[in-house]
């Protein structure tokens, strides 16, 4: 059946005014971060102060976020349990791209396959774009230690990356780095 020519205008008009109603709101970074809401954040993911008994770390990548520190649950860890983590960072000026942490553990004393536990920050509830400078962004996550891990210690070596852009480690802070924009910034040693 062919629709008369009245038809299928009408119709192509009625589709791109809903289709129209399915595109994204085109706002700036800067807007998207200035209404971005943070009411329910606040307490949970976000903090007036990183902790006192927090592992200081210092490192800052691109001149713009800092890894303040981290806490660590068990603090002494044995194979085969699920360690918490949780990363403490802050905004030192606003970034225009969210990014993700990475985290590679690898053996320090010893040899074992390296443990991944890649993760957007804040659970992905708060991403980096609309960080604000100032903010204590509360960052958990947590990895497992295979039983049967051979190092005799583990370190945590942390980043930001955004598809296969690494952000550059631009102050190593109080932990040891390497030339690959990554902070050891936990060092877990077994039980």
């Amino acid at each position: 059946m062919r629709w008369p020519p009245w038809l299928a205008l009408k119709g192509l008009a009625l589709t791109l005014m809903l289709g129209a109603g399915c595109l994204p709101n085109p706002q700036s970074v800067k807007e998207r971060r200035a209404s971005f809401d943070r009411r329910d954040l606040r307490g949970r993911l976000l903090v007036d102060k990183a902790p006192d008994n927090i592992q200081r770390v210092d490192a800052v990548f691109g001149d713009a976020i800092r890894l303040v520190g981290y806490t660590l649950s068990p603090a002494e860890p044995v194979r085969g349990d699920r360690v918490a983590v949780t990363y403490y960072w802050t905004a030192l000026k606003t970034v225009d791209e969210d990014y993700k942490v990475f985290i590679h553990g690898d053996a320090i004393v010893g040899q074992a396959s390296r443990l991944h536990g890649d993760h957007f920050p804040a659970g992905g509830d708060y991403p980096t774009d609309v960080w604000q400078v100032g903010e204590v962004v509360v960052d958990r996550f947590s990895l497992t230690i295979p039983p049967g891990y051979g190092g005799t210690a583990l370190g945590l070596h942390s980043g930001l990356y955004k598809g296969k852009y690494r952000v550059p480690l631009t102050d190593a802070g109080k932990k040891p780095s390497g030339r690959d924009n990554r902070s050891m910034a936990v060092r877990i040693q077994f039980r």
